[in-house]
């Protein structure tokens, strides 16, 4: 939600939309979900929300914007992701070293794709 609301300030349902459009559209989302957490990060700080009076039909939609506190934890988060992203793609590089050693070797070893059951690893 930070990084949808980072893009533009919204609404519950454009959120949830946006949320959709990240490639969690198979995620359940409840849209009174939707509305606790923004309700949560508001309380925190990172959101601040305001009546949207251009809306036409209906009552007004309450429109949620990032706030600078908001901007500065997706960042940190980001960074993070960014730390996480860099670890993983090590551990993958490494295993894959290993097995290319394996498998020029020669003894066997696949890393339990093969269909080998866990006591053949042990």
């Amino acid at each position: 939600m930070l990084l949808a609301l980072h893009c533009t300030p919204s609404h519950g349902y454009g959120l949830l939309e946006d949320i959709r459009a990240l490639g969690l559209e198979s995620y359940p989302t409840d849209i009174s979900a939707i509305y606790r957490v923004l309700n949560d990060l508001e309380g925190a700080g990172m959101l601040v929300s305001s009546q949207d009076s251009a809306q036409s039909a209906g009552p007004p939609r309450r429109v949620y914007a990032l706030t600078e506190a908001g901007d500065q934890y997706l960042r940190a988060w980001v960074e993070d992701l960014q730390e996480t992203v860099a670890l993983l793609h090590r551990f993958i590089d490494a295993y894959e070293a290993h097995q290319r050693t394996h498998d020029a070797a020669g003894d066997g070893r696949s890393g339990g794709r093969d269909g080998s059951s866990a006591g053949d690893m042990q």
